[in-house]
């Protein structure tokens, strides 16, 4: 790519080649659209002469798999996947900041460290992604039990917004995967190994723990945990968790972090803390004892006083942009019951939505099917979306659970790429709908009105019509969004979301009949979510006084799924009524 030369890459253009591997370039690159609409991204792109070898382009398309199923505010955002003129690639956010291996050269320079308040809250974001990883699970409520493996500096990037992201989960690993790609193979980067990764022993997520530890450890004392002259000096160190304890190094620290830092580094996997979110907790608790309340505000002005003269350098690279902020936050929200999601538009799930109240009513751990439309016809994934906090009454004993399938069609915004100049209807669509999704917490109001606008655009895209009747759901504007999942059913009528999210409206309102009425259209269209649509169904029918209609489908939630407990506990309720 010839210097300051952009190149047109499908709808997409190549401004600067950031970097190379050993198995892909990264490249600096923006969406054009119509009316002056852009945005940056980062595209990764599999090197040309290893297009042909079978076992590194699966490796690829793993790696855009998994990291599409990540959707939290601490891991990098995958938006896209395809092939383009022979060429694998991704496209993910664009993050405008430094990695922390440049953070620590950085200070190094000026012999300063960071400010303790900045290295707890860095680690404390970094664990939070971590946990949230570790507990994925796949379509089916199955815990995929994914491992980063090559928790490094170069793979944390702190933005300039004070945005703490993990990248790179390219040799992450799910449990249904080999642990090792080769025999005695290793991978991930020496110093910043387990013990047991080291020494090429299964690891689990535990190992993670360690690597996210030795960061702590060198963010704490502005100096690398493992030295030695060689790797395999390093890597003897590694094996036997041979390092300076952090008492030795530095003597003014509470002794709550000491313990931390002691737990987080322990040898033996076993001794060592058994989540990344019990960590992340002792993190927190270690900032509340020291009085400190850091937030990514004063990290974002610790990392622009830092790289002064590199943002200004960046921003005219960029054409003056100055770096935005772009925050992803994550659907957990407190709530006494599921409520109706839909399908958002970046393609992945998002972290359980956290419960926090009692209520009579168990939550119901059925996570629906999100559509992941992907560029060039490689391929399609769907997952199933947590719950998200609508702010509705629901009537006692209904769960208002998932709403996106796998049977919902692929988001027609999703076009071939074009080497026309000017993006179609579909794709400026699709950008409002990003946009939207960027806005929702924020800024409602004008997440519908880009919604709107998009739906004007691109009416038979059934993503951008379930976003604008998320909206409405969470205003109460129960009208709107019947009109909204109607106009939904007559574009596909063989998508049992919206009969289900209809049923919750009218079941909220308590039109207990209607509700029947779409319940059962839900269920007659078997959508994995099927034990919960039943449970519903048999709610609104014992609302009625229809009780053995009610019996028999409770019956049928808990054959199809047993372990469905509210289902099972009202059928016992119900059986044992005089």
């Amino acid at each position: 790519m010839p210097q300051n030369q952009p190149i047109r890459f499908g709808k997409y253009l190549l401004l600067k080649k950031q970097a190379s591997g050993g198995m892909a370039h990264l490249y600096r690159a923006k969406i054009i659209g119509v009316q002056g609409f852009e945005k940056f991204v980062a595209i990764k792109q599999i090197l040309p002469h290893l297009a042909e070898e079978e076992e590194l382009v699966n490796s690829f398309i793993h790696e855009a798999k998994l990291a599409a199923l990540l959707n939290h505010q601490n891991i990098v955002q995958i938006y896209d996947f395809g092939h383009l003129d022979g060429v694998y690639f991704i496209t993910m956010e664009y993050l405008f900041g430094k990695d922390l291996r440049l953070v620590f050269n950085k200070l190094r320079e000026s012999g300063q460290r960071i400010p303790i308040e900045h290295v707890l809250y860095i680690a404390s974001r970094v664990f939070a992604g971590l946990d949230y990883a570790h507990h994925l699970k796949d379509f089916q409520g199955k815990p995929l039990k994914i491992i980063h493996r090559d928790i490094s500096p170069q793979n944390i990037i702190i933005t300039y917004e004070g945005d703490v992201k993990i990248v790179d989960f390219g040799i992450a690993k799910a449990s249904n995967q080999s642990a090792m790609t080769q025999v005695g193979m290793i991978k991930g980067k020496v110093a910043y190994m387990s013990p047991e990764q080291a020494t090429g022993r299964p690891i689990d997520h535990r190992s993670d723990i360690f690597s996210g530890g030795i960061l702590l450890y060198e963010m704490i004392t502005g100096n690398r945990m493992f030295k030695g002259e060689d790797t395999l000096q390093i890597l003897a160190k590694v094996q036997e968790a041979d390092f300076a304890p952090l008492r030795s190094v530095r003597s003014d620290l509470p002794e709550k972090l000491y313990g931390i830092l002691d737990r987080a580094l322990a040898k033996d996997p076993e001794n060592r803390y058994s989540s990344a979110g019990e960590m992340q907790a002792d993190l927190d608790e270690c900032l509340f004892l020291l009085s400190m309340r850091p937030a990514a505000r004063g990290l974002a002005e610790f990392m622009k006083g830092l790289f002064r003269t590199e943002i200004a350098a960046e921003s005219s690279l960029m054409g003056g942009a100055e770096p935005s902020e772009e925050r992803r936050e994550s659907a957990a929200g407190e709530t006494m019951i599921n409520a109706p999601v839909e399908p958002v538009p970046i393609p992945s799930p998002t972290e359980p939505a956290a419960t926090g109240k009692k209520s009579s009513l168990r939550l119901s751990a059925g996570i629906a099917a999100v559509v992941i439309a992907v560029v060039a016809g490689i391929a399609i994934w769907s997952g199933r979306t947590p719950p998200a906090k609508t702010g509705a009454e629901s009537p006692p004993g209904v769960m208002a659970t998932p709403a996106a399938t796998a049977n919902a069609p692929a988001a027609s915004g999703r076009t071939e790429p074009s080497q026309d100049k000017a993006a179609s209807p579909q794709a400026v669509a699709q950008g409002l709908r990003d946009e939207a999704a960027r806005l929702s917490k924020s800024d409602s109001r004008k997440s519908k009105s880009l919604l709107l606008k998009a739906t004007e655009l691109d009416p038979g895209n059934v993503q951008g019509q379930l976003q604008l009747a998320r909206i409405y759901v969470k205003e109460k504007d129960y009208p709107k969004a019947v009109e909204v999942y109607n106009r939904v059913a007559s574009i596909d009528p063989k998508f049992p979301d919206s009969y289900f999210n209809l049923g919750y409206i009218y079941a909220v309102n308590k039109d207990y009949k209607r509700a029947e009425e779409m319940y059962e259209r839900t269920a007659a269209l078997s959508p994995l979510y099927l034990d919960e649509a039943l449970f519903n169904l048999g709610m609104v029918q014992d609302k009625q006084g229809k009780r053995q209609q009610s019996i028999a489908n409770l019956e049928k939630a808990v054959r199809v799924n047993p372990k469905n407990e509210p289902a099972r506990k009202l059928l016992e309720k119900l059986k044992g009524k005089p």
